[in-house]
């Protein structure tokens, strides 16, 4: 659907937004279209719900900036620039920030007006003439749409108002208390069971990337593992998985190349392609090393790479028996260290990178544009999502790779956690981890594992499978373990230190020393401040988070 999204994504005015605005279509003088123009119109219909989507955030549009992933905010990356939005980033990590200059103040604004967006055109949806089956799936789409921005809002602030009328300046409620937590996460599981009643299971490839009935419970099994209601969290996911309608691609890089139309493992996406005027991305220039003209951000810890196993025993680095050579430490790993991490020597756009002390892509080059805020503090550059047949340096070129929201991987990984937490680690917890497992060339796990050893191996098989793609922060927010892992009193940053001989071509390695880089992680950080703004407005009625 990339091309129907963002090449018919038509503002439609009047309607549901308060601006003006002009369109290709034959509209009145003013250039507005009414009330009565667009719910009569099925066609204007359809085309206004693909702007729904065009609006689906996206991390290579940055919950600061586009320069910068969630995982920055982590233990498995740090953000190397003293930009404007490195600092910003930079000050999540370290929690600088209070209710009045909290980054996510906007966020908390964008959301609140999709929502009043989507509560108009669900109002007005039943009365559109035309196909009643076409009416009742977009419905279902956009209920989908509205109520995954309110489990984005969830998941940053905890417990919010939840509203689902279209709400006017002059309304008496027009300011609402905020719903509690449990409140929210029933309203949003009724909602998403509702919108995957309508909502059919697969498309047709002019209609590929559309929200399906996965989508839906896939969310609501997130919820659900939020609420910590296991057995019903593991049926959902189940559900998903009985559809057989996502497996797995057979190649992990493939996840993050393939098309919409053809990937069936990506269950829901933001759709991007290579056109600047459109929704492409400029991710390529801002996480490639500062040697192709990147900007070096996102930079993998030493923390993250040595959580990647080895290959042939499926053990970790630090057991003795595992194969593991810290002369080659790079060898025989996790074939998905190699699709996720670029690394010294491992070859890259047809050079082998250069990471030891000197080495091209770690050394101001004044020449090549290389300054020391693009360098990588860690000895790592970001590979996954990164498009290698891309010339960064023309200004025109973006990324089409897509940005996956919900992917069957995910899917099995829920469904092994949430059945190792209501029954313990049965034969289908083993088969659901195992196919990830053999899809990315790793041996199965070992028999006999308890429930508690099950736990690590999901907690890590997440952290490698899902690397860079929003879940870490997530992750360690719901099991309660950022205080220890994003803390640099309890989790400091490592780094690889590598030092080459050329006369004799050898390198040694230190992966012990730590980058300065200062991160704390509070109690009161597993939720952000209702924006101060929003607190001082005359009526509120809003309680702020505790100790902000």
């Amino acid at each position: 659907m990339k091309a129907k999204i963002f090449a018919l994504s038509i503002m439609v005015c009047g309607a549901l937004s308060l601006s003006s605005c002009k369109t290709g279509l034959d509209l009145e003088p003013n250039d507005r279209l009414t009330d009565a123009q667009l719910w009569s119109d099925q066609s204007l219909v359809l085309m206004y719900t693909n702007n729904f989507y065009a609006q689906l955030p996206s991390e290579f549009n940055g919950i600061i900036s586009p320069s910068w992933l969630l995982s920055s905010l982590t233990d498995d990356a740090m953000v190397p620039s003293t930009s404007t939005s490195a600092t910003s980033a930079r000050g999540i990590a370290n929690q600088l920030f209070d209710a009045s200059n909290s980054p996510l103040n906007s966020t908390w604004n964008s959301r609140y007006t999709f929502i009043r967006r989507a509560n108009l055109y669900l109002q007005n949806i039943d009365k559109v003439p035309g196909d009643p089956a076409l009416n009742t799936r977009l419905k279902a789409e956009v209920r989908f749409l509205r109520a995954y921005y309110y489990y984005d809002l969830v998941q940053w602030f905890g417990g919010v108002p939840i509203i689902t009328t279209a709400q006017n300046y002059d309304d008496v409620d027009l300011f609402r208390p905020r719903n509690t937590i449990a409140e929210c996460y029933d309203f949003l599981i009724a909602e998403m069971d509702l919108a995957a009643n309508d909502l059919p299971t697969s498309y047709s490839t002019a209609d590929a990337g559309r929200i399906t009935k996965q989508a839906a419970l896939a969310i609501k099994c997130r919820v659900e593992m939020l609420k910590g209601d296991w057995a019903t969290a593991a049926a959902t996911a189940k559900t998903i998985m009985d559809f057989k309608k996502n497996p797995l691609l057979a190649t992990y890089t493939s996840v993050f190349t393939t098309p919409a139309a053809t990937n069936t493992e990506v269950i829901l996406a933001v759709q991007h392609n290579n056109s600047k005027d459109e929704r492409g991305t400029q991710f390529d220039l801002y996480s490639m090393s500062p040697y192709y003209g990147g900007s070096g951000s996102n930079c993998p810890t030493q923390n993250l790479v040595d959580d990647y196993e080895m290959k042939t025993t499926g053990k970790a680095i630090t057991d003795p028996t595992s194969g593991y050579d810290p002369t080659k430490p790079y060898l025989n790993r996790d074939p998905r260290l190699d699709a996720t991490i670029l690394y010294d020597n491992v070859v890259f756009k047809s050079r082998n990178m250069q990471m030891y002390t000197g080495g091209q892509d770690v050394t101001v080059n004044t020449g090549l544009g290389i300054t020391a805020e693009k360098i990588s503090p860690t000895g790592y550059y970001l590979k996954k999502f990164t498009n290698e047949g891309n010339n960064i340096m023309d200004a025109n070129v973006r990324s089409s790779y897509n940005w996956p929201l919900i992917r069957f991987a995910e899917v099995l990984l829920n469904y092994a956690e949430c059945q190792n937490m209501a029954v313990g680690p049965d034969d289908n917890v083993y088969d659901a981890i195992n196919q990830i497992r053999k899809r990315a060339g790793m041996p199965n796990l070992p028999a006999n594992l308890t429930k508690e050893e099950m736990i690590s191996v999901i907690r890590h098989e997440r952290r490698i499978e899902l690397a860079f793609e929003g879940f870490r922060y997530w992750d360690a927010k719901r099991w309660k373990t950022a205080e220890n892992w994003f803390s640099s009193a309890a989790n400091p940053i490592r780094k690889a230190t590598i030092t080459y001989v050329a006369a004799t071509n050898t390198r040694t390695y230190d992966f012990t020393k730590t980058v300065t880089y200062n991160r704390s992680f509070l109690e009161k950080h597993y939720v952000f401040p209702i924006p101060k703004t929003e607190m001082d407005k005359p009526g509120n009625l809003m309680i702020q988070n505790k100790d902000w």
